[in-house]
């Protein structure tokens, strides 16, 4: 499975947060490592960068329109483990470019389940400068409750997973032959509030278009659908309960607009890791 409900997708946090209502839907910062494609071996290079627009609307009349874009900032090595630093920058008109950097272990292309284990492969983050001006590298240290609640055990994600055969999608880069999938997924939980028992249930539809000429996501474009709904009854008695009713609706689209190589500067990533390994551990043999 590409994409799970809980890694925060730029995407799905724009379709989440419509569901929610929310007057400001965007998420004050995005990571776009979720986007990544871990399914196929690494075929990027350092410099390598996307650009997609993001856009969503919900039944409530909330609307988002913003730009995601990824880069390949440079490599490094964290204690033996290698990995590839993406940055991921957010720009809503109007406002300061937001930017996130994440360094990615490439052990996560050798797991079948990366998406759903992201934590565990991403190792440092930096999102904030020090006093001095310099970024600030934070080590990822998953939570101590992630081995003690075990949510993937307790509310699975069920999904299938559907090709659609292939198309072409048009996009401002260009025209593309792709591959179409239908990726359907959803999770639910009962919980006691009061007298009552209340059932929520989370789905998303999620139709993409993927194609090996575009690197890092193979992603030229995906549509999503996200529904929540609802129902309850009083403890003891199920047999009672409402029917399950949609409370909830929001669509969101990401498009490819642009993408190219070399031409865009790291923006958190320190100086010296914007290049390969390779050319890192010259210069130190130099």
């Amino acid at each position: 499975m590409r994409r799970a409900i809980r890694v925060l997708l730029a995407l799905t946090l724009v379709v989440g947060a419509l569901i929610a209502g929310s007057a400001h839907t965007a998420p004050t910062q995005i990571n776009g490592i979720g986007l990544v494609d871990y399914a196929n071996k690494p075929d990027f290079k350092v410099g390598d960068w996307l650009r997609y627009r993001m856009t969503g609307r919900s039944e409530l009349g909330v609307e988002e329109d913003y730009t995601v874009t990824l880069l390949v900032a440079g490599e490094f090595d964290f204690w033996g483990d290698p990995g590839f630093w993406l940055e991921t920058w957010k720009e809503v008109p109007g406002q300061p470019i937001e930017v996130l950097a994440s360094l990615v272990s490439y052990d996560a292309f050798k797991d079948t389940a990366a998406v759903q284990r992201l934590q565990f492969y991403t190792r440092v983050a930096i999102n904030t400068l020090n006093q001095d001006g310099e970024p600030r590298l934070e080590v990822n240290k998953p939570a101590a409750s992630t081995l003690k609640t075990r949510r993937e055990v307790k509310n699975p994600v069920r999904w299938t997973r559907d090709t659609l055969g292939t198309d072409t999608c048009s996009t401002p880069t260009g025209d593309y032959r792709t591959l179409k999938v239908l990726l359907k997924q959803g999770t639910g939980a009962t919980q006691s509030v009061g007298d009552s028992s209340v059932y929520q249930e989370v789905r998303e539809n999620r139709t993409s278009h993927f194609s090996m000429q575009v690197p890092l996501t193979h992603l030229v474009r995906e549509d999503v659908e996200s529904m929540a709904a609802r129902k309850a009854w009083l403890i003891g008695r199920s047999g009672d309960a409402s029917p399950l009713a949609t409370r909830a609706r929001a669509l969101g689209t990401a498009r490819l607009i642009a993408m190219g190589h070399g031409d865009l500067k790291p923006r958190m990533v320190p100086e010296e890791y914007r290049s390969t390994l390779a050319e890192q551990r010259a210069r130190e043999a130099a």
